[in-house]
């Protein structure tokens, strides 16, 4: 991660000496972009293992980048930008139902007993959310309408550090019972023992989601820069961005194929009902996003 960051700003003083020579050299100008968004779509394409796991996503994004022209030609234009950003996500993911069984050990059962543990889940539903630093850099071509209007096509990637992971919300609610094949496949569904019976869930019980800590996407959009009054002017841009990256860690269990470390919902009897992220159980999960964004520009 370090040599990451290295490199970043690195190549960031880089492209800031290369803008200030060009600058100088071509007489161009320098502009400031303070800019948000708003999505337009379900941003994270999301694939599980897990039959019927629904998602509802989005983003938003602000932050200023930094532009300089360094190809004017008549009424087009070539601008280099780069920028510091923060972007927020939210992850709802829901399962209307889920069946499965594992083979418990001996310390999911009061008396030391091990058993086939069965679980029936209804409408279990997990919303997470993330923060991350985003560094886009892309490059601009624009042709100039008017004095007042000209029209833009951008191109470029951005790099993502996450800041920030957390569970918001979890309800759902399930149904276990143990079956003991030592004793002619005993099944015992009692709520006093080990948890078994109907159960509510609840944030509580949740595990934190797992988010990577770096991701890497490409983003491309075309737009509208209007002028609004001497050096200040208002763009309006549609945006795509893809992922290259995972957002999250790849799925811990393949297929629905559970044990007694990777079920979604696991029991001992020292900690209890245990409930993982459902991002856990993520074979894919990268950006998606189509943006209209909005920003204001200063250009010197």
């Amino acid at each position: 991660m370090k040599t990451t960051i290295k490199s970043i700003l690195c190549g960031i003083a880089l492209f800031c000496s290369m803008a200030g020579w060009t600058q100088r050299a071509n007489g161009e100008k320098l502009a400031i972009k303070a800019h948000t968004n708003i999505s337009l779509n379900n941003a994270i394409d999301l694939d599980s293992p897990i039959d019927g796991i629904d998602n509802n996503s989005s983003c938003n994004d602000f932050g200023i980048d930094f532009g300089w022209t360094f190809w004017p030609k008549n009424n087009h234009s070539l601008e280099a930008n780069i920028g510091i950003g923060y972007r927020t996500a939210s992850v709802k993911m829901e399962v209307e139902n889920l069946d499965y069984h594992y083979s418990a050990p001996a310390d999911a059962d009061m008396d030391g007993e091990k058993y086939i543990r069965y679980y029936e889940i209804d409408n279990l539903s997990q919303k997470s959310t993330f923060g991350r630093f985003e560094v886009p850099l892309y490059l601009s071509y624009a042709y100039k309408c008017n004095n007042r209007l000209s029209v833009h096509a951008d191109l470029g990637f951005s790099l993502g550090f996450n800041v920030s992971t957390k569970l918001s919300s979890l309800t759902g609610e399930g149904y276990s019972y143990g079956v003991y094949p030592q004793y002619d496949n005993l099944k015992i569904d009692e709520s006093y023992m080990n948890s078994f019976g109907r159960s509510n869930y609840t944030k509580e019980m949740g595990g934190e989601p797992h988010a990577k800590s770096f991701s890497c996407s490409i983003l491309a959009g075309i737009g509208a820069e209007f002028k609004i009054y001497g050096p200040l002017a208002a763009d309006l841009s549609f945006r795509y961005t893809r992922g290259l990256t995972n957002l999250y860690e790849p799925a811990s269990a393949q297929g629905g194929n559970f044990n007694a470390s990777n079920s979604p919902i696991t029991y001992s009897v020292k900690d209890g009902q245990q409930i993982k992220s459902l991002t856990d159980y993520l074979t894919t999960s990268k950006l998606s996003l189509i943006s209209l964004d909005i920003s204001l520009i200063y250009r010197f």
